[in-house]
């Protein structure tokens, strides 16, 4: 995940990183972390936090291209291998999960297609 989209977006609304921590319940030092690129991989859980208080959808923070490249030395190839046991998640996030695998699938999205 790209931290300057979270930082431009919340800069293109007027807010401050004070106002998105509170909107979100989020650290401001966690979003600053995110927004410089200190930390990367942030959970669905705070990405539907930044994407509410942002008013976008989710995968606006998610550009499979360019971490494609990032992760495979510009090969465009992205192998991800995840194992999540439904018992330990609430149902929501289950369904949340199974949504962004579906648009990472989509036909055109550099994925496999369906």
């Amino acid at each position: 995940m790209e931290g300057r989209r979270i930082r431009k977006l919340r800069t293109e609304k007027g807010m401050s990183l004070n106002k998105l921590s509170e909107l979100t319940g989020i650290s401001k030092s966690y979003l600053s972390f995110l927004e410089r690129g200190i930390q990367r991989n942030p959970s669905i859980d705070v990405l539907e936090k930044l994407a509410a208080a942002l008013q976008v959808s989710v995968d606006v923070f998610i550009n499979k291209e360019k971490d494609a490249k990032a992760v495979n030395g510009g090969t465009g190839i992205l192998k991800l291998h995840v194992e999540l046991s439904e018992k330990d998640m609430e149902p929501e996030k289950i369904k949340r999960v199974k949504e962004l695998l579906e648009i990472l699938n989509e036909p055109g999205s550099n994925g496999p297609s369906k």
